[in-house]
């Protein structure tokens, strides 16, 4: 339910009643693939509308608190943007999605497999009308600040729920090459200007952006790195796993979780050391960019016997900054109150904790939506 007028409501279903009409002539189709069917509109039968029927429009259109603190949903439909069909947060979205339906009364939750992921995700909400999205806290604070992949600053956007996963930048070198160069961390790595070769996602991913910034940390250009030997190869994840299993790489870094099959992949069939980070390195991921700091629990891959803290920009959930307070505070609500139901589904979800979700870290320094602020001060996890 956006801030606008019942009328504009009713010109904008207008409006795109004659263009799916206008293009099915064409031959095309006015849909996304993954709507099954158009959202419920407000001229429902009198039997199924809510129950203030006989008020004015302008009341329509308010929703209607209940005894139960919640909120009337029940003319209300959202536009949810995910990842590709078929992907992990494309299946916890879809659970979201029935959540909000069935618990929180909404009358649709449109689930539209359209988000570009990684980087460019904050860019979705002002360009597609999307209601609400999964994205990375940090990038959505680089948005903001100084857009990203060379797109000019963007905004449109506030974050709902925080940390929904605990992924970070899980990074692995060959024991080969520590005992060739005789060191044992990044940073004699780059004093000593070695010639490393790193692996990573392709530009536009979260890993790759880890990858890239490690090396602004240090200070060395990609092409400094080539002229000592070293290299960036950016190639997907079995490829990599390959890549250092052949001595291709040396060094591989993933913005990922402690259930990672790749890194697990590479552990099992290589001799490998998972870096802990220094200190100075984690605070300058956490204060400069946004990040958060994650813990990696020990034997979560073969050899890593002890915890690793690195820093990392988890999945959050984020609206529209132009959603109805009401109806973001009913988002958060319900997929806050229903979280164990999710969990229990995906495991993935865990480290969600309602009672910390508002944090500015959990959701990279940037501002929360007003509804999702109720309902944490509501319960009394903000002050």
């Amino acid at each position: 339910m956006r801030k606008n007028s019942l009328w504009k409501k009713v010109v904008s279903v207008s409006l795109s009643a004659i263009m799916v009409l206008a293009m099915t002539a064409c031959g095309g189709s006015g849909a996304a693939a993954s709507k099954a069917e158009p959202a419920p509109v407000a001229e429902a039968p009198a039997a199924e509308a809510p129950a203030a029927a006989e008020a004015p429009a302008a009341e329509e259109a308010a929703p209607a608190d209940n005894a139960a603190g919640a909120i009337d949903m029940s003319s209300t439909s959202l536009n949810f943007w995910s990842d590709k069909v078929g992907s992990g947060s494309y299946n916890i979205i879809v659970a979201m999605s029935k959540i909000l339906e069935e618990k929180g009364g909404f009358a649709e939750v449109n689930v539209d497999p359209s988000y570009p992921g990684g980087m460019g995700a904050p860019y979705i909400f002002k360009a597609n009308n999307v209601d609400l999205s999964f994205a990375n806290g940090a990038p959505a604070k680089w948005a903001m600040e100084e857009g990203t992949l060379g797109n000019p600053p963007t905004d449109g956007y506030k974050a709902a729920i925080g940390s929904l996963t605990a992924v970070c930048y899980v990074n692995l070198i060959t024991n080969d090459f520590l005992k060739k160069y005789n060191v044992s961390s990044l940073e004699e790595i780059f004093e000593q200007k070695l010639p490393l070769k790193i692996g990573c996602s392709p530009r536009g991913s979260m890993d790759a952006e880890g990858a890239y910034r490690m090396l602004e940390y240090f200070n060395v250009t990609p092409e400094e790195l080539r002229s000592w030997g070293g290299d960036i190869i950016e190639q997907g994840g079995d490829a990599n796993a390959e890549a250092i299993a052949d001595g291709q790489i040396d060094f591989y870094i993933d913005h990922t979780s402690s259930s990672s099959s790749t890194m697990a992949q590479i552990a099992s069939t290589v001799d490998v050391t998972f870096l802990q980070w220094s200190d100075e390195m984690n605070k300058w991921f956490t204060d400069n960019l946004g990040f958060d700091l994650i813990t990696i629990p020990a034997n979560s891959f073969k050899g890593q016997t002890e915890d690793l803290h690195l820093p990392g920009s988890p999945d959050a959930l984020f609206v529209n900054e132009e959603l109805d307070d009401d109806v973001v505070y009913m988002i958060v609500k319900t997929l806050s109150e229903n979280r164990d139901e999710l969990v229990n589904e995906y495991a993935s979800l865990e480290p969600w904790e309602p009672e910390t979700a508002w944090e500015p870290s959990k959701r990279g320094g940037v501002d929360l939506h007003p509804g999702a602020e109720r309902y944490y001060k509501e319960m009394g996890y903000m002050q």
